[in-house]
């Protein structure tokens, strides 16, 4: 049996967001080791150099390129339902744009084909 493409969708956007969330809490977490360090009357330029030499940039780093990779499997999925709603439900783009709530410019957006890589356009 093949896997519906919703229910994948689904399940990369459900993904993306436990990565989202686990990346988030480390950073969090480590900014709370820093206001603990602050509650110990710790001077601020110390706290922040442990937390940079904990890896406080790539800690950061990595929480945003989370939330990214979240937000794209998002705008992937909506752009799924979109082609799904015109080409299986047989509804119109402003149909769509109604029932999500979105412009007809936005739903027409998601509707276009995703260029392959390397298949950008003209050349």
């Amino acid at each position: 049996m093949t896997e519906d493409w919703f229910v994948g969708a689904v399940d990369r956007v459900a993904e993306a967001g436990r990565q989202a969330c686990l990346a988030i809490e480390t950073a969090v977490g480590a900014l709370r080791v820093g206001c603990e360090a602050r509650h110990e009357g710790r001077d601020v330029v110390d706290v922040v150099d442990e937390l940079i030499a904990a890896g406080g940039r790539e800690t950061r780093l990595s929480a945003a390129d989370a939330f990214r990779e979240y937000e794209r499997a998002i705008a992937s999925m909506r752009a799924g339902v979109v082609r799904a709603l015109v080409d299986e439900g047989g509804l119109s783009l402003t149909d769509v744009a109604k029932r999500m709530r979105i412009s007809r410019q936005a739903a027409a957006r998601l509707y276009e084909p995703v260029p392959e890589r390397g298949d950008e356009g003209p050349d």
